[in-house]
């Protein structure tokens, strides 16, 4: 007497293989959002260490969309603005994506991320003279001498 025809097994084996097959595509997260978000910005950040900045852009975007609600959808944001600012050299762009950045993740975000976007869009487009804080610094990146000599109310 047959319990289980082979057609019934064949099915079993075949929906047990697409489950497991499907797991392991998941990579190491096991499906959860900040997990696979974070696996995510990792190939970002290396494409972006790579200069694909367009790559990196398009990696970014598809946290942001399928992740929204992750910190690395806040940081994605961020650095979507940054490369198309000092990286692509498209203003208007960037403006675009770290007003977005201020707007949908201000709850979320690293303050320093948000300190970091506010003085983007500030001083955006100009040149290091321009920018007060960093105009004192020398080619080392270090504060000139001359500006060591210059009177401040803190040092009279």
């Amino acid at each position: 007497m047959k319990l289980v025809n082979s057609g019934s097994i064949f099915w079993f084996i075949a929906v047990v293989f697409a489950i497991a097959l499907f797991a392991g595509c998941s990579g190491k997260s096991g499906g959860n959002p900040e997990d696979l978000a974070a696996e995510m910005f990792a190939k970002a950040q290396e494409m972006q260490k790579s200069e694909k900045f367009n790559e990196a852009i398009q990696v970014y975007r598809k946290i942001v969309k399928k992740h929204p609600k992750t910190r690395q959808a806040s940081n994605s944001q961020f650095m979507i603005g940054y490369i198309s600012s000092n990286h692509l050299n498209d203003i208007e762009q960037a403006k675009i994506e770290l007003n977005r950045f201020l707007s949908d993740y201000a709850e979320i975000a690293d303050s320093g991320l948000i300190a970091g976007a506010k003085f983007e869009l500030e001083f955006m487009g100009k040149s290091i003279d321009e920018i007060p804080i960093l105009s004192n610094l020398n080619e080392e990146g270090n504060v000139d001498d001359k500006a060591k000599d210059v009177k401040t109310p803190d040092k009279e």
